[in-house]
């Protein structure tokens, strides 16, 4: 059975997150074969970068006392080196929620989805065969977070990045013995990084004489589809920047979320406890403000409170 699906940052509050360790590897890159490139093309060498976060529910305390790697941390080393092994075997035309599958199951014996793959009989028997439990079996997980990210998946943006991450408890064995940590709840996020599209856009007369270049960046949380989602997300994000008229951000922010919530009710299952899709978006003017880096409005909005497309229109 899965676990319920939460957003992310609901994991984070009821991890108690940060915990007292954690152990990260950032952005291990390497070159995948199967999900969809910028232009929705399968099976297209790209790269990819991967990040994992590892929360433990104690303090490194034997291993910062013995200065050895003991049983109270994970080995970074040994964690990229199994997350590498992972794209090494990876099948054509995976998508990118099957590679991340793949992954959260041989790190932690569980799917994205908090679903024990153990439980299958010959799944078990391959992983007797192996001689070897999951690489993070182990009670003192308390989350585990796993990005993958294609850098050159988007056509004017700096990539897409889909997130899983699980909330962990200790489980006791039949003895009572606490032996390994079992998933209790997960959340999966897909984000399109700073997408740049000249927009018109702002109250001064000046800008409303040409488009100015918007960086928008795009969150869909609870989204769990095993396809790849995001050149057509891309392009729905495009078209509205580039069809803009307005004056403020806020406006188009909401514009956009409008569209974005009824392109997901048209084309995508719905998240299974019926919530809906949380939408986040951050748009930025980078010349708005010459003394700054940018103007930058955010908003988060869930689906079940967007207006019906055609009343906004």
């Amino acid at each position: 059975m899965a676990t319920p699906l939460v957003p992310a940052f609901q994991i984070a509050r009821d991890a108690c997150l940060p915990a007292p360790s954690t152990i990260k590897v950032k952005n291990l890159r390497a070159t995948i074969q199967g999900p969809h490139d910028a232009w929705g093309r399968p099976d297209r060498p790209q790269p990819i970068a991967i990040s994992a976060a590892v929360s433990l529910d104690a303090p490194f305390g034997a291993s910062s006392s013995t200065d050895t790697v003991a049983a109270d941390t994970v080995h970074y080393g040994l964690l990229s080196k199994g997350i590498l092994s992972v794209l090494a075997a990876a099948v054509p035309g995976q998508s990118l929620r099957h590679l991340l599958d793949t992954t959260w199951v041989e790190m932690t014996g569980f799917d994205s989805r908090g679903q024990d793959v153990r439980a299958s009989a010959q799944q078990a028997q391959q992983a007797q065969q192996r001689m070897q439990p999951p690489f993070l079996h182990f009670a003192q997980l308390r989350a585990l977070e796993i990005s993958l990210h294609l850098p050159k998946a988007t056509l004017l943006g700096d990539g897409v990045t889909l997130t899983v991450m699980g909330g962990f408890e200790a489980a006791a064995a039949e003895s009572g013995a606490l032996v390994k940590s079992v998933m209790r709840q997960s959340a999966v996020s897909l984000k399109i990084h700073r997408l740049r599209v000249p927009t018109l856009i702002g109250v001064n007369s000046n800008e409303r004489l040409a488009k100015q270049v918007v960086v928008a960046n795009v969150e869909i949380d609870r989204l769990e589809d095993d396809l790849d989602v995001y050149p057509e997300l891309e392009q729905v994000v495009i078209q509205v920047m580039s069809n803009s008229s307005y004056e403020t951000l806020e406006a188009l922010g909401t514009q956009l979320t409008v569209v974005l919530a009824a392109h997901l009710h048209r084309k995508h299952t719905p998240p299974r406890d019926g919530a809906g899709w949380d939408i986040n978006i951050s748009l930025e003017k980078p010349i708005a403000v010459p003394l700054a880096d940018a103007a930058c409005v955010e908003m988060s909005t869930n689906t079940a409170n967007v207006p019906n497309e055609s009343t906004t229109l």
